[in-house]
């Protein structure tokens, strides 16, 4: 054979099938691009040196390898796509003498170009979006925009271009050993190979029910926030094997039973798409559980990233309801480790430095005041409260998690609360997560003792920063400090060296909202050697020591913007390559059963159905398949709602309304791109089956 034959066959197969390769490149070539940003956000010395930039560190790792998983998954279900459409042409070319070995060099140099050309269009995309996602990097991080990131890095260009062309190699490894062990006939007749009529396979149907209704149950039933963290990832695995085994089976329990239902199956629209549909639907059935799935993937991760983002600023205003917090104590320590004295460094001590750190930075006192709280971990069951240890599998015995913090009605009064007059029996009780309407039980038991429930308050002024982890989570005012010692001594006997220990510290207020976390910074420093130096005025000796928590709410809001601009652009990242995934397989799909169909629908023709009536059966055929996949994902994502609310609770997203606001919006958003989708690839089926 001349020199360059091979090359130029492949060259000319590739624009012959250019409604098959020019897709694939494109769409190796987005992956790969997407792949690059990723993999260089998470070392761009810049973005991580922003204020949050170690989360975007952590998530845009997790992204890498999301997208090496993908990547992987996409590349080569297109890659079987293309050689099962291909199969005749290659048995075409080893009966007029072809031997496989040479088949496989005309493979060898399409796999080149196509990897080549996507590869290199990847790449050069990659580099110049990066800029422009550096700086929504900055945006969603409310940090200030910095100039001259660097374009281009050349060891995220080596590892990003070296991964897919492995993954282009490891398919034409495929290629060749599926073309070495088909006989030429085989090749001939592979694309058109029928499928038997199908039967309903029961033990599928049936585990894909059980699998499917328990991670439904999952997801209905569990009420502890950890524990739903704990089980989410189960109930996630559970839906994924149902709907794919529903898919597989159910679907053709259906399609049967629209068989067998006369008025429905002989009508001109609907037995060509039935009888076509339950003929192949083993391989429809997993495409369109795929694409359910993809979907799905889309709706959570969006809705939920959203959700945290637009709600970062109300979890900062209810986690911290004043600007500034400080606590601090005094250590001293034996020589072999064991702890000797520990006491809280004095009131006065603490105002002053806090006075002196707001002077020192120009802020303004507008409150200050001490709190001194106790929070306990009990376990709630029958109207009672019982301090007890965790043991063997600690996400079955967090049900009924609950987290109360105490404060005493003299330290209520002082933060502003009314009088509440409570005897040495009662207490007044305060829901401290918005999604619990109120505590409507006239008694409740804690430990040994039962309490009156005199009133419930409406706003409990103390937020310890750990109600997010219990199923309930109550702020209660007790009479005096006697009654608060007793609930100390309670849980100190059960817990011991594990036990809660009274939090006191100072909370301050300045007037005006308006310092960032430089300042917030500068002022905990300056607090900090304040106390140090009155802690130890002439030298630190060893064994002592201070633990000074100091906490501000711009701190806090900056941290809590960076996470959650951080999730929400992974989950942009995630959720628009899993779209993308959607559009090629809904892409690929269509024009794979264009190609199968196209010669039955000319014998409709022939046989005096008219262009309408064709294109009638076409869209009856498309929607009966093609909307099937969003209804699903829509179902999926109203029953994972209750989990994915209690995931988001410890992640201090505490807004329901909010979350099933972007929800809705987000599901209607993707059902008119999903519309749009549809569009067009029925307008492809049509042209290619007409």
């Amino acid at each position: 054979m001349k020199r360059g034959f091979f090359l130029k066959l492949a060259r000319s197969n590739i624009s012959k099938n250019r409604r098959f390769f020019f897709p694939r490149i494109l769409s190796e070539a987005g992956l790969l691009c997407v792949f690059y940003i990723v993999f260089t956000l998470r070392a761009d010395e810049r973005i991580l040196q922003l204020r949050g930039g170690q989360y975007i560190e952590v998530f845009m790792s997790i992204g890498v390898a999301v997208m090496m998983l993908l990547s992987g998954i996409l590349l080569f279900y297109i890659n079987s796509f293309l050689m099962k459409q291909r199969k005749r042409e290659f048995g075409v070319y080893n009966i007029l003498g072809l031997e496989k070995r040479h088949i496989c060099r005309v493979l060898f140099h399409e796999t080149a170009i196509s990897s080549l050309a996507s590869v290199v269009l990847g790449l050069a995309i990659g580099v110049l979006f990066y800029k422009l996602c550096s700086l929504l990097i900055c945006q969603l991080l409310n940090a200030e925009i910095v100039l001259g990131f660097y374009f281009i890095n050349a060891r995220s260009l080596a590892l990003s271009g070296a991964f897919f062309l492995v993954l282009d190699v490891m398919a034409y490894g495929v290629n060749c050993v599926t073309i070495a062990r088909l006989k030429p006939v085989e090749l001939l007749s592979s694309a058109n190979v029928g499928e038997r009529e199908p039967k309903v396979k029961w033990p599928l149907l049936v585990l894909g029910l059980l699998a499917l209704g328990g991670g439904y149950y999952i997801s209905l039933t569990t009420q502890n926030p950890l524990k739903a963290l704990v089980l989410f990832f189960v109930a996630v695995i559970l839906v994924i094997i149902g709907t794919y085994f529903l898919f597989v089976a159910g679907s053709i329990f259906v399609l049967k039973a629209l068989k067998k239902n006369k008025r429905f199956y002989y009508n001109k629209k609907h037995m060509p798409a039935v009888s076509g549909l339950l003929y192949r639907m083993k391989q429809n059935a997993v495409g369109l559980a795929s694409i359910a799935i993809l979907a799905t993937g889309v709706l959570v991760m969006i809705s939920t990233t959203v959700s945290l983002y637009a709600g970062a600023e109300e979890t900062v205003k209810r986690n911290y309801p004043q600007d500034y917090y400080l606590s601090a104590r005094y250590l001293q320590w034996s020589d072999e480790g064991q702890l000797l004295h520990s006491e809280d460094m004095p009131r006065e001590t603490m105002l002053r430095a806090v006075e002196q750190g707001a002077k020192k930075n120009g802020l303004t006192i507008k409150e200050i005041a001490l709190q001194e709280y106790l929070t306990v971990s009990y376990i709630y069951e029958n109207d009672t409260l019982t301090c007890e240890r965790v043991s063997g599998n600690a996400a079955d015995n967090l049900k009924g998690l609950s987290v109360i913090t105490y404060i005493t009605e003299e330290m209520y009064r002082s933060l502003g609360g009314e009088a509440l007059n409570l005897a040495k029996d009662e207490i007044a009780v305060c829901p401290m997560d918005i999604r619990q309407s109120g505590f409507d039980r006239p008694t409740l038991t804690i430990g040994e003792d039962t309490y009156q429930i005199k009133t419930t308050i409406p706003l409990f002024p103390i937020s310890s920063g750990m109600e997010a982890a219990a199923t309930n989570s109550y702020g209660v005012v007790v009479a005096d400090e006697n009654v608060l010692a007793r609930l100390y001594a309670q849980q100190k006997q059960v817990y011991e060296n594990a036990a809660s220990d009274y939090t006191r510290r100072i909370a301050a207020s300045f007037a005006g909202r308006g310092a960032n976390g430089d300042v917030g910074e500068k002022l905990e420093r300056d607090v900090e050697a304040y106390l140090k130096e009155a802690a130890f005025p002439q030298q630190q000796e060893p064994g002592e020591s201070l633990v000074i928590r100091g906490n501000t709410v711009w701190g806090a809001r900056e941290s809590v913007t960076a996470m959650c601009g951080a999730l929400l652009f992974l989950g942009i990242i995630l959720g628009l390559v899993c779209l993308f995934a959607t559009v090629l397989i809904v892409y690929y799909k269509q024009i794979s059963e264009g190609y199968e169909d196209r010669v039955r629908f000319q014998i409709m023709q022939k046989v005096g159905m008219s262009r309408r009536e064709v294109k009638s059966t076409i869209n009856s055929q498309v929607l009966l398949v093609f909307f099937l996949p969003l209804v699903v994902a829509g179902m999926h994502l109203a029953f994972a709602f209750p989990i994915l609310e209690k995931v988001l609770h410890i992640l201090l997203l505490s807004s329901t309304s909010l979350f099933v606001v972007c929800s809705l919006v987000t599901f209607g958003v993707f059902a008119a791109v999903y519309t749009l989708i549809y569009m067009a690839t029925a307008r492809t089926y049509y042209k290619i089956v007409r």
